[in-house]
């Protein structure tokens, strides 16, 4: 756990100092999810910012104080430690009761305070770390080749360790997880020296156990009430009635048995057929994607007929097609009403598939075990690349929220599936006389038609 100086100079805890910066990097990557779910997906590069602004201010504190804290190495390492771990938890509750809207910063001067807190709130565990790694790092100049290896390998593993968890817990509860890594960190640091100073390294245990006991309600998520779940929470009767969590989003299924889903984008006035109950599946609290109840009948899925999705069906006869994007089956339900041959599926979110294939099963009608339904849970570019299946359609269908799309924050996220190079092997994986449909958000003034279309234009 140690690692000794030659010239005398005070011993470094590396396990310490692995934790962390396991710690540190997996609170970056939390933080990430925690904004996305709280704010919307653009504001988790927020992330990056903070992260930046903890480590360029430890730099500046160590850049003035360093004399005075290399005495006490073990004593100041400790306590970064710990107060990283603390305010990690602690800062996230605190940024939780700001009254902080991020849509009106622009025109409401009073929210950048808020916005000045939250980065304050956030940048302090950051700061912590960096101060841990940084006093390392100075006191140990004949051995920054180990003290560099340890603080590269933990943070690594806290990249890579806090995704595996966020496959079994919730971010909240994650949350604790990291703060509790810092104050590990701290009872190691604290027992490298005598026994006699040993009391500080069980008070530090003590509080790394306690701080999993913290109340739920401090470190509930609280959504912007602007974002598509608060609003549809609001309706009477709305309820959540399951709740997922994993790497890629947080899932959250609703029922609304009072006024019912009727998600039904580019549905035609001249419908006539009622849709069937719908749940409505909400990711990080947006991107509503409903689960259709479905009986193996075809004449409740009428409905679908009267969409612009359904003009490849009027061009052909029982297809083999690929949709790229099942989201909650819609698209699925539709090619089952055209009596498709084949139906290949393809979803980029396993806890999706999850849902409509296990969870809400009969719901659902046994959707995805159909013999003529083949789910792949698969990035839609890399599932066609790798393919040697060909198809008589390739469906596109809406894959994000209108909100997101009409707010033009998807600008600022990249997508591979509408590029040339991927147009080229949706083209390559057509059957002679096949189509590639794409369906996207009505804008105005029109912004993603002109850009299919060039982008059609090259790839052929």
């Amino acid at each position: 756990m140690l690692a000794h100086e030659h010239d005398g100079g005070p011993r470094v805890p590396l396990t310490a100092l692995g934790l962390v910066s396991a710690g540190a990097l997996a609170y970056e990557v939390l933080l990430v999810r925690l904004f996305s779910i709280i704010q919307w997906h653009h504001f988790a590069y927020m992330a990056i910012s903070i992260a930046l602004l903890g480590y360029g201010a430890s730099g500046s504190f160590l850049a003035l104080f360093l004399d005075r804290l290399r005495p006490r190495f073990a004593r100041a390492f400790a306590l970064a430690a710990a107060l990283f771990g603390a305010s990690a938890v602690a800062g996230f509750a605190l940024a939780q009761q700001l009254p902080f809207n991020a849509l009106a910063v622009i025109w409401e001067p009073r929210q950048l305070p808020y916005l000045a807190a939250y980065y304050l709130l956030f940048a302090v565990p950051f700061f912590c770390a960096a101060t841990c790694v940084g006093l390392a790092l100075a006191v140990s100049p004949k051995n920054i080749a180990r003290v560099y290896r340890c603080d590269m390998l933990g943070g690594g593993l806290g990249a890579i360790g806090i995704i595996g968890a966020l496959s079994w817990l919730f971010p909240s509860q994650a949350l604790r997880l990291v703060g509790g890594l810092g104050l590990v960190a701290a009872a190691l640091a604290s027992l490298q020296g005598s026994l006699k100073k040993s009391w500080p390294g069980g008070a530090y245990l003590v509080a790394a156990a306690l701080i999993f006991t913290v109340p739920s309600s401090w470190t509930a998520l609280r959504l912007s009430e602007y974002k598509e779940l608060a609003q549809t929470l609001l309706v009477p009767g709305t309820e959540v009635v399951h709740e997922d969590s994993g790497p890629l989003g947080l899932l959250q299924v609703v029922r609304s048995p009072q006024i019912p889903f009727r998600h039904v984008p580019s549905l035609s006035l001249n419908n006539t057929v009622e849709p069937p109950e719908q749940l409505g599946v909400f990711t990080d609290g947006g991107s509503l994607s409903p689960i259709t109840a479905f009986d193996d009948r075809p004449e409740p899925l009428a409905y679908l007929d009267h969409t612009s999705a359904a003009l490849p069906y009027c061009l052909l006869d029982r297809p083999e097609v690929l949709i790229i994007g099942a989201g909650g089956g819609a698209d699925v339900l539709l090619a089952l009403y055209h009596r498709a041959a084949r139906i290949d599926a393809v979803e980029l979110n396993p806890q999706l598939v999850r849902l409509i294939r296990d969870t809400f099963r009969d719901f659902a009608g046994h959707l995805y075990e159909r013999p003529d339904v083949h789910v792949h849970v698969a990035e839609g570019r890399g599932f066609v690349a790798a393919s040697d299946r060909t198809y008589d359609a390739i469906l596109l269908p809406l894959l994000d929220s209108y909100a997101a799309a009409a707010a033009g924050t998807l600008g600022l996220a990249e997508s591979y599936i509408y590029t040339v190079e991927a147009f080229d092997d949706y083209l390559r994986r057509l059957r002679p006389g096949g189509f590639l449909a794409i369906t996207r958000w009505l804008k105005l003034p029109p912004r993603d038609t002109p850009k299919l279309f060039a982008t059609a234009i090259a790839a052929l």
